[in-house]
């Protein structure tokens, strides 16, 4: 029996101390909402804090670990209400000293005679050791700073050390002896236990307790996720269900095309036609690399629907995305009297509650829009078919969510991330493929250089000829702001974008702009009234700007293979020439290797079977690259061996769950699946 005065996974996050009512609104941004999604809010890095040196070994200008006993403390109070603590340190090497600006409130925790652990950067200040506004605790508190500390990922208004913190919290209060997996699974996969994979996944002794945590924690959300597909599945295909869409005409839709359908197109069409005849309900994933002309196909079974009074839904990961399919498909389903809508956040109530009442009567054929499609209140008169762009999976939940909305939906995936083959069969094994490899007869190949540091003003020379012949050039940094002197920021490179082509106008975009101010961005850059978009990763996918010829990514050390091919894939949509300049600023093999791959490879198919074989497994000490610490079942499959054992272990769980013979919790690995998907919050290197 567990301890009653525990927590449990699913009480509110209001129940850890000091979580008030603002704190629970910055959670929630992140996602957090219950102990549970707190406990799973995994680092996306650490800070190995395990060696102290002695102070007088400090160097200049470099982070520190170092301690000694407090001999001194001071508070001198200044003009204009400020304040400077000054703390007199000894250690066996030297006296050295810690400065706090602005911080009154510290003096009165200070313990003179108590050892002290101080982190931060060391200045020579007048012969003195002198570290300016430090991490630092007493030696053994709560706040120690040695150790291997984790890092988050967090919004506005939270910390680092808060949330190290309130996650402390959960840990010492919440009931994790209640193990959902069966102890056959436990012992037969030599799995630590719950407890003890959160408690090291968060705050590990050493490298070998963090990989046992991180062991059961990919077997989990594999085996989590094998077990959910297997009863959605269940749940959606009853037999008793006809899915099938009345055949119609299509002479019309292929003749009123502007251009001659390829090889690859026509076959994925044909078999989407085949799909949408069957009573089956349609699970297909459409792959295709960037730029091969997806959306026509995506085209032609929604005219098929709307032809026979059916309506469709397309779901887009971003509100750029979606806008932008809005405009394409309306623009080009129009002519046959196929209504589209728009459903996205940030509208105006009066204009929300059109487009729902419209798609509920049925006015409404063709419904594009962001997760919003899978709110409540959105309702069809005759949903169909649902269509995921470049969502690499369609969730469990959000797939049970559209089922809701209609009748037998039908549910087709497209995604230009190519999968490897090592994964289709297994990942994916529950969906039929299709695949575009042809490309448009009028497209180039896109020319791809890869420099460094010392070439780096290549790229730029060449973006200034570009924008002279009339093109526009996106410019990739990895972060919005940093203190990493070897990271170029947005905001930094924005500044010397806008000093090196003073002629031109450049704009800033980033995740941190609201909706509106994207929207409006993007636009501008559509139109021509902006000639530079410099931006983080945010135009990763799916934005088409034809005019668009040059792009370079910063720091490309920082990202994935496949995540910068398909950020190339934002120039070369045009029959213009087009170039991507990637520069790499590190001396790591993989990072070089990266690099070659890019200006050598231009086949996604290609890419993604050598970004999997460059992805290993991570160090606990590493930086990840920017988005792959997601727990993104497409991420986490490169752990191969852990997801074939998932993968048996759930259709043998499966057999002993319909028997009534099953030691592990398989309705809670499905709830648990389902709620993930929603929050999407969990992080794990």
């Amino acid at each position: 029996m567990p301890d009653l005065g525990l927590h449990g996974f699913n009480d509110d996050i209001c129940s850890i101390r000091g979580v008030g009512a603002k704190k629970k609104e910055q959670l929630s941004a992140a996602g957090i909402e219950t102990i549970g999604d707190l406990l799973s809010y995994y680092p996306v890095k650490y800070k190995d804090r395990r060696s102290v040196i002695r102070a007088m070994d400090a160097v200049t200008d470099r982070d520190s670990l170092t301690s000694g006993r407090l001999i001194k403390a001071q508070l001198r109070n200044l003009s204009g209400g400020r304040s400077i603590t000054e703390c007199t340190l000894r250690d066996d090497s030297c006296v050295f000293y810690a400065v706090f600006f602005n911080m009154p409130y510290l003096r009165k925790m200070l313990d003179v005679g108590s050892e002290y652990v101080i982190f931060g950067r060391m200045r020579i200040r007048n012969g003195a050791r002198v570290w300016t506004n430090p991490e630092f605790s007493k030696a053994g508190g709560e706040r120690d700073v040695r150790g291997i500390l984790p890092v988050y990922r967090h919004s506005a208004g939270l910390t680092d050390a808060t949330l190290r913190k309130w996650i402390r919290e959960a840990l010492d209060t919440t009931d994790l002896d209640t193990d959902w997996l069966g102890k056959d699974i436990i012992e037969e996969r030599r799995l630590c236990g719950q407890e003890y994979a959160y408690r090291n996944i968060h705050f590990p002794e050493n490298e070998h307790h963090y990989k046992a945590a991180r062991y059961r924690l990919i077997y989990e959300k594999h085996l989590m996720y094998q077990l959910a597909v297997r009863m959605n599945n269940a749940d959606l295909d009853d037999g008793q269900t006809d899915s099938s869409v009345p055949e119609t005409d299509m002479e019309a839709f292929y003749t009123g095309l502007p251009f001659e359908l390829t090889e690859g197109q026509t076959k994925c069409i044909d078999e989407i036609m085949s799909d949408l005849s069957s009573r089956r309900s349609m699970n297909r994933l459409v792959q295709g690399d960037v730029g091969c002309g997806k959306t026509v196909v995506a085209e032609a079974a929604m005219y098929r629907c709307a032809k026979s009074g059916l309506q469709s839904a397309m779901m887009a990961p971003t509100e750029i995305l979606a806008r932008q399919h809005y405009e394409s498909i309306s623009r080009d389903l129009s002519c046959y009297g196929i209504r589209c809508g728009l459903l996205v956040s940030g509208m105006k109530t009066s204009e929300r509650r059109a487009v729902i009442d419209d798609t509920a009567s049925g006015k409404t054929d063709v419904l594009i829009g962001t997760h919003a499609l899978i709110q409540k209140d959105v309702q069809f008169k005759d949903l169909a078919l649902v269509i995921t762009d470049e969502q690499h999976r369609f969730g469990v939940a959000q797939r049970k969510s559209f089922v809701n909305k209609g009748r037998g939906v039908n549910v087709c995936v497209m995604s230009a991330t190519p999968i490897p083959r090592t994964l289709a069969a297994t990942v994916f094994g529950d969906m039929d493929f299709s695949i575009i490899r042809s490309m448009p007869k009028d497209r180039k190949k896109i020319i791809t250089r890869s420099l460094d540091a010392k070439t780096r003003e290549r790229a730029y020379i060449d973006l200034g000829r570009e924008l002279e012949k009339g093109g526009r050039a996106y410019v990739i940094a990895p972060s919005i702001d940093s203190d990493d002197e070897d990271l170029y920021s947005v905001q930094k490179l924005f500044e010397e974008i806008k000093e090196k082509y003073p002629g031109y106008k450049a704009a800033l975009l980033h995740g941190r702009l609201s909706s509106e101010e994207k929207s409006s961005i993007m636009e501008a850059f559509k139109e021509g009234r902006v000639q530079i978009l410099v931006s983080t990763i945010v135009i990763e996918v799916g934005i088409d700007v034809p005019e668009a010829t040059v792009i370079i990514i910063e720091n490309s050390e920082r990202f994935g293979l496949a995540q910068m091919h398909q950020l190339r894939g934002r120039v070369g949509r045009s029959s213009r020439q087009s170039y991507c300049y990637v520069i790499n600023y590190s001396n790591s093999e993989t990072a070089v290797a990266r690099a070659k791959a890019m200006s050598e490879i231009s086949d996604g198919f290609e890419i993604s079977e050598a970004d999997y074989e460059l992805r290993g497994p991570g160090d606990i000490m590493g930086t990840l690259q920017s988005g792959a610490a997601s727990t993104d079942i497409l991420l986490l499959s490169r752990y191969t061996d852990i997801l074939e054992n998932a993968i048996s272990d759930a259709d043998r769980i499966m057999e002993e769950y319909l028997t009534g013979n099953c030691l592990t919790d398989v309705r809670y690995a499905y709830e648990s699946m389902m709620h993930q998907e929603t929050t999407d919050n969990s992080k794990i290197i």
